[in-house]
């Protein structure tokens, strides 16, 4: 570029001259070499679909404009190719849209593929961490609200950047108070500090959101958390900037006890500014050498509150860093002083009412009905009818109660897994008391079911619920601090190293029993083998068995007609002689034809012997 006093700048730019068939082979040479390039590689040949047309000095030059594939302009490529954070082309590129009064929408024109969207020149000059430039574009209508909103700027992406997608949270997440500075205060178009990305967060939002817990980051994030509040509340002095939720109900404060940033968040409940209380969250009443007495601010902290922070830190278990969280102060002392003034009164009354209901529900368990008639020795099914006296009445009693109370277990279960949603992950660290109570009150339920439905299953369904509410009784060991840490050593061995034992133990025992099968379907085939050949032998002696029982049975109708002669015969009176006199069986053949024959019945008992 060449720049006289008093002549107009002459722009040394590409001739058009060519015809179009040169320039549609100019395009198809373009779109061979660009295959595989990501929009913001610097030699990333861009394909012109519109030339833009300038007059100038009466000789006809164009610029390449607009790629429409990705919306990529020649001010976004000037400014991914800056050289010691300089680019004179910028600049000219500047002059000639402001001539042609296409100013406005060639500063503010943004990325249009998915990947980059929205991105504009203003995100790009504060990335190449160029304040010089940033002026620029702002001073020529960038729009300082501008979102980057494309694949690459969201979160829980593989490999993305999320800084909060407007130009302000991204010179505060690069760690970059001028730029910031000149964002917030400009006479020329300042960034309203409430603006919200697409998911709803702030610049502080956007803070928390990068905070790693590692020393650097956490040093640089914590300076310009405080710099931006400060900065606010001087332009802004009616403005809460930490009390605008995101689109999911956070704040900066419950952000960063959600996500885990307990270094930040530590910060954040414990900063006091001397000369600014509005701002601070800790007031130092008195000190005297190591002891003091300090107030703090529990908004967004305390339960009082919906989703506060203490709250989140609790049921929050899959929240990495959150036992740290819960020892920082006040969050500690709110603890203690909650389970001294009501908590621990709350928990043994409760222990007292589970043993009662514990008592009534193995009492009832032991005096159910046994299902027998003992009149007609018949087995009854269920449901039985309650008895008409003191003990059906106390039976009944004991039902109600022990169903009501498992449903009590059942409601507070499913409102448990509502709020903590448990996982595996959450079983090794909260345990499993809650799932085993809820299992009880779904066994119990279970077993009314069967019983009402006439099902004797329903016993082995008491007997496991039963079994397992008294193993819930161990729960209430945790108000015990000797007790609770023995409960707690019991709920990680059973999730640790019981766990990992049962499943090594398993794989040895298929291992070994598909052995022991395999073995025993070899020996096996041997004796199957044996068995047929003896069942061969079976059938060639059965006729032989056939040809002897036809010989028996005749025999055997000989001594019948025999015998009914002999009681057939007519008796004298002066014959005092009883059937043992005409005839009495010698050998088993004889008392055999007898039985046959229905005339032992006849027979004298006392003379029924057997040869």
């Amino acid at each position: 570029m060449s720049k006289s006093k008093d002549s107009s700048p002459t722009f040394f730019l590409e001739t058009d001259d060519l015809t179009e068939e040169e320039r549609a082979k100019a395009k198809q040479v373009k779109k061979g070499t660009s295959k595989d390039k990501r929009p913001m590689d610097s030699n990333y040949l861009d394909e012109i679909d519109e030339p833009v047309y300038l007059l100038n000095n009466e000789t006809t030059v164009f610029i390449t404009y607009l790629d429409k594939s990705n919306g990529k302009t020649a001010l976004l490529k000037a400014l991914l190719n800056l050289k010691e954070g300089e680019n004179d082309t910028i600049e000219h590129l500047l002059e000639i849209a402001e001539k042609t009064g296409d100013l406005k929408d060639f500063v503010n024109a943004a990325y249009t593929d998915s990947y980059y969207k929205g991105q504009t020149a203003l995100h790009v000059a504060i990335e190449q961490r160029s304040a010089n430039f940033v002026q620029m574009l702002v001073k020529k209508g960038a729009d300082v609200h501008a979102k980057a909103c494309g694949k690459f700027f969201q979160p829980n992406q593989e490999t993305c950047f999320y800084f909060g997608e407007l130009p302000l949270s991204l010179a505060a997440c690069t760690n970059q108070p001028d730029i910031v500075d000149f964002l917030m205060n400009n006479p020329y178009q300042a960034v309203d500090v409430r603006e919200r990305d697409s998911h709803g967060n702030t610049v502080l939002h956007a803070l928390v959101s990068i905070a790693d817990n590692s020393p650097e980051n956490t040093e640089f994030v914590i300076a310009m958390y405080d710099h931006i509040l400060f900065k606010a509340d001087q332009l802004h002095p009616k403005i809460k900037l930490e009390e605008i939720e995101n689109n999911e109900g956070f704040t900066p404060l419950t952000l960063a006890a959600k996500t885990g940033k307990v270094v930040l968040l530590k910060h954040i409940v414990q900063r006091e500014f001397k000369g600014c209380k509005h701002l601070s969250r800790k007031m130092t009443e008195w000190a005297y050498g190591p002891v003091c007495s300090s107030l703090y601010d529990l908004a967004s902290l305390d339960t009082y509150e919906k989703n506060s922070a203490l709250e989140i830190i609790v049921y929050g278990s899959e929240i990495p860093n959150r036992l740290e969280m819960l020892n920082i102060e006040p969050f500690n002392r709110l603890i203690e002083e909650k389970w001294e003034r009501f908590a621990q009164r709350m928990f043994w009354f409760n222990f007292i009412v589970y043993v009662i209901y514990l008592l009534i529900f193995t009492a009832v368990a032991f005096h159910r009905e046994e299902g027998k008639d003992f009149s007609n020795n018949q087995s009854l099914k269920p449901p039985f009818r309650y008895k008409n006296n003191s003990k059906g009445y106390l039976l009944l009693t004991g039902h109600i109660i022990t169903t009501i109370g498992a449903l009590y277990f059942l409601i507070r279960g499913l409102r448990d897994m509502l709020r903590k949603r448990p996982g595996f992950q959450s079983l090794l660290i909260d345990g499993y008391t809650d799932q085993l109570f809820f299992l009880q009150a779904v066994l119990f339920l279970v077993c009314a079911l069967l019983y009402f439905f006439g099902q004797d299953e329903y016993v082995a369904c008491l007997v496991l619920c039963l079994a397992l509410s008294w193993v819930n009784l161990l729960y209430f060991s945790r108000g015990s601090k000797n007790m609770g840490i023995y409960n707690v050593m019991i709920q990680k061995m059973v999730l640790g190293e019981i766990r990992r034992f049962l499943v090594v133990y398993m794989v040895f025992l298929i291992g070994f029993s598909a052995a022991v099968v395999g073995a025993e379907e070899h020996h096996g085939g041997a004796d199957r083998a044996e068995d047929h050949q003896a069942r061969a032998e079976d059938h060639h002696g059965g006729a032989d068995k056939t040809e002897d029982h036809g010989r028996d049975r005749d025999l055997r109708n000989t001594e019948t007609h025999e015998t009914d002669r002999a009681f057939m015969a007519p008796r004298t009176d002066n014959s005092k002689s009883d059937l043992t006199a005409e005839f009495k069986p010698t050998d088993s053949s004889q008392w055999d034809a007898l039985t046959d024959t229905g005339l032992a019945d006849r027979y004298n008992p006392k003379d029924k012997t057997k040869g």
